[in-house]
């Protein structure tokens, strides 16, 4: 199944020194990148959305690296406003990464819609014991919302702090 996908890039990252931080290299090379890649096996079409702190990636939108990525710069206001501008572009059923998940596989992302799609829920999030990953499916918009759980795993690792980004480098094969 192939679906419209938005990675969410807009962040400040205030507890990693405010680094764009979708470009922090893991494993060599950028979060993004390889989100990206994940991404492109299960996503028709992929808008990444940033925003003001994270203009950096705006090249992006015309990498040969990535073609046929869409961007779309939101307004900086937060994770709230940025997403509902992204979801304005996207057809549905529609799937949300967040751009700082470095080992995140297509296999996760297929097992995910599987799941989100048979799940009751209008709006699907995979979370862990650790909680939301950031990873959610929208089958529409509004309505009922439903949590599918996932055991952590290195696939699994959003990078929010230093320590998170220790954990994921520890991964790196």
């Amino acid at each position: 199944m192939r679906v419209d996908c938005i990675v969410m890039a807009g962040g400040r990252a205030s507890r990693l020194g405010g680094a764009v931080k979708p470009l922090i290299e893991v494993c060599g090379e950028p979060m993004v990148f390889r989100v990206l890649r994940a991404a492109g096996v299960v996503c028709r079409r992929i808008i990444l959305a940033y925003s003001p702190h994270t203009r950096d990636l705006a090249p992006l939108c015309s990498s040969t690296a990535f073609p046929g990525v869409e961007c779309l710069e939101g307004s900086g206001e937060g994770y709230v406003s940025d997403l509902r501008d992204a979801l304005a572009l996207a057809g549905t059923p529609v799937l949300v990464l967040p751009a700082d998940m470095p080992h995140l596989t297509w296999e996760v992302l297929e097992d995910f819609l599987v799941k989100a799609m048979a799940a009751p829920g209008d709006v699907v999030n995979l979370v862990t014991s650790r909680g939301p990953t950031g990873v959610a499916l929208f089958k529409r918009r509004g309505g009922a919302w439903w949590d599918v759980e996932y055991p952590p795993s290195p696939a699994l690792i959003d990078v929010d702090t230093p320590r998170d980004l220790e954990e994921a480098e520890e991964a790196c094969p």
